[in-house]
């Protein structure tokens, strides 16, 4: 082989080594700057998912014991009603101290770790998010009540209210299943977001 040949040839070789090379680097390079914009992306999301679903499962455990047994044996029923109205009168006197602001303030932090699910998406969450949120919002109706009436009232912690709350034991458990159904929901909109 003559020797101009094979220098050009070399040098062809070489070029394309070099050619080859550089468009390896920047697929790799393209590859990790995907990989940490999805990070990026990912993370923020799985953190509202999981102050969204840590909210209201502190709201459905601190509601529990009260919805289960505490609301039909401390509520008192107006004389003569039983069985025929499913109206319970509520004492705030009846429930330890700090027990209503609790439960109000763990449905306000369910109502604002949803609002970050529905801001850092994807849109089809929000039913899930909302269903949770309304159902936290009618948990915590007649304490939310109880609250007003007492920040009008001379008697502080003294206040009583009527509410129905025959339905809250369906609701307590509607929420479990609402916040079950958003994490498998939540779950597979991250794992399509890593397969795209």
């Amino acid at each position: 082989m003559d020797a101009g040949i094979a220098a050009v040839l070399g040098a062809a070789v070489g070029t394309l080594g070099t050619i080859v090379t550089g468009w390896t680097s920047r697929s790799l390079a393209k590859m990790q700057m995907r990989v940490e914009s999805l990070r990026e992306r990912r993370e923020p999301r799985r953190s509202s998912y999981d102050a969204f679903s840590s909210a209201v499962a502190a709201l459905h455990d601190h509601l529990q014991p009260w919805v289960t047994f505490g609301r039909v044996l401390d509520s008192s029923r107006a004389p003569g009603t039983e069985g025929a109205d499913p109206v319970s009168y509520l004492l705030s006197s009846e429930f330890k101290e700090g027990y209503i602001p609790r439960a109000i303030e763990l449905a306000d932090e369910v109502s604002r770790s949803g609002r970050h699910v529905i801001l850092d998406g994807p849109a089809h969450l929000e039913p899930f998010v909302t269903k949770a949120t309304e159902l936290s919002g009618e948990l915590v109706a007649p304490f939310r009540i109880m609250q007003s009436f007492n920040r009008l009232s001379d008697n502080v912690g003294d206040s009583i209210v009527a509410y129905d709350t025959s339905a809250f034991p369906d609701k307590l458990k509607q929420l479990e299943r609402s916040v079950r159904d958003f994490l498998l929901q939540a779950s597979t909109a991250l794992d399509r977001e890593v397969a795209t």
